[in-house]
């Protein structure tokens, strides 16, 4: 489940793992297995927190003396440091893998020290059923792979990360909200004077939220209920009235003005532009 699994299992031929994005504190992996025609177990250790999603068939497993079966419809969450057995089965997973910093701040800033999951150490993983919202989140991710720039895919594994923490936590959310509110002005002060100064960039939340001084994880929730808009959404917004005004008041081509705004391709400006003002940039230009 962590880069060190393929390590660990010695029928590698029969696992296909690969790396579908990498960012500053997360990877994204496809993870496909088949065990059933060899009929033995296989050992492995996880060494970072991780989000497994089920796509295909079944994912079997024995975790301190607890065993699991897996299918589509399944997430499980699991905490770093332990081993674990992998029992004869076949199917496909995404796996998310967070850095140990990523890890400990969502402990921290979350209030996860109190919630049932996270406060047991005597508790590994937990296994959660998908739901509609998480499901499209999955889907979207492996959607946009190629096309993505930082900003959206750390925006959609944020918001995928949030949906399913917020499901297995206990803890007040309006306190903590209240804290948010409190504590972190200078935060997105300094978030929104970052993205105007570097829209036309590929610039990562990682990148933001370092310059403003909290957690990639903390940063986004933060933003949104200072803004109401996610840290991508603001972007975007910020990148579609540079274009805007530069297709109001420059002679520049419309694949120009698509780049200089930030966008990484034509196609993807025009139909943000569209979606935003109704008419695509060219028509635009023209009214």
């Amino acid at each position: 489940m962590s880069e060190r699994l393929l390590d660990t299992i010695p029928l590698v031929d029969n696992v296909i793992a690969n790396y579908l994005f990498k960012s500053d504190y997360y990877h994204i992996k496809n993870w496909s297995f088949d065990f059933n025609g060899d009929r033995q177990t296989s050992d492995g250790y996880n060494d970072c927190f991780c989000i497994v999603i089920v796509k295909k068939g079944n994912f079997l497993f024995d975790m301190a003396r607890k065993s699991h079966d897996m299918h589509t419809g399944h997430i499980v969450i699991e905490k770093p440091g332990f081993e674990y057995r992998l029992r004869p089965a076949s199917g496909e997973c995404t796996i998310f893998n967070f850095t140990k910093d990523f890890y400990d701040e969502l402990i921290k800033n979350s209030g996860l020290e109190r919630s049932f999951f996270f406060s047991n150490p005597d508790m590994l993983s937990v296994i959660l059923n998908t739901t509609p919202g998480t499901d499209y989140l999955h889907h979207r991710i492996l959607k946009i792979l190629q096309s993505a720039g930082k900003m959206e895919m750390d925006n959609l594994v944020l918001d995928l990360v949030n949906i399913i923490v917020a499901s297995i936590t206990n803890t007040s959310r309006d306190d903590i909200e209240h804290s948010l509110r409190i504590n972190h002005l200078v935060t997105v002060e300094k978030a929104k004077e970052y993205m105007n100064e570097n829209f036309s960039r590929d610039i990562s939340i990682q990148e933001i939220s370092c310059y403003s001084c909290v957690s990639p994880f903390h940063f986004s929730r933060i933003f949104k209920k200072f803004t109401s808009f996610s840290p991508y959404q603001y972007l975007l917004n910020t990148r579609l009235k540079h274009s805007e005004l530069l297709l109001k008041n420059s002679a520049m081509p419309v694949a120009d003005v698509s780049f200089s705004s930030g966008f990484n391709s034509a196609g993807h400006f025009s139909t943000a532009f569209k979606q935003k003002y109704k008419v695509n940039p060219t028509q635009y230009r023209r009214v």
